[in-house]
């Protein structure tokens, strides 16, 4: 084997130590992270009037850091029955996207959620990579049993929810 192409293999080992040390750092500040957010969670939960909708994001926070434990390859210390807090997440994320990318109300239908709403004319936000909103209520839907579908046409969104009734009962068949 040439000098060169030795040298060539050290380079990339180091540029690989130097990835996986960085990679290490940065985990290591989510894992951080993820402790102060659970602390926090934790100190709010213990509220003597906690409100029902600061429950549901409570539950929301909890399945969000739960996520972030299982990322960083740890056992996330969620509760046993993550479902409320993953309906949190399908249901805030398609209501908020509807509500920041458009105009005028937003229309629930049918058995199913429903969202339509008209698009804003300025709306740029699509084109600039947005749009992790609708990819956490798809990821969520799905972990439920369920789907989330987006589709726009001719200046109009429409966004369908479809959930299971019974979650725990689909999860075991």
């Amino acid at each position: 084997m040439s000098w060169a192409l030795a040298g060539l293999c050290w380079v990339g080992w180091a540029v690989a130590l130097a990835g996986l040390w960085t990679l290490r750092r940065r985990m290591a500040r989510v894992g951080d992270a993820e402790h102060e957010l659970r602390g926090a969670a934790a100190a709010i939960a213990l509220a003597p009037d906690v409100t029902p909708l600061v429950r549901l994001e409570l539950d929301r926070m909890t399945v969000a850091l739960a996520d972030l434990a299982d990322a960083r390859g740890a056992r996330p210390a969620a509760p046993a029955d993550l479902e409320a807090g993953r309906l949190a997440q399908v249901l805030a994320n398609v209501i908020a996207n509807a509500a920041e990318h458009g105009v005028g109300p937003v229309e629930v239908r049918g058995v199913r959620l429903e969202l339509r709403n008209r698009d804003r004319a300025d709306d740029q936000a699509r084109r600039r990579g947005r749009g992790r909103g609708v990819a956490i209520a798809k990821r969520a839907a799905r972990e439920l049993g369920g789907s989330v579908s987006v589709e726009s046409k001719n200046g109009v969104t429409r966004t369908v929810v479809e959930l299971p009734t019974d979650t725990r009962r689909d999860r075991a068949a």
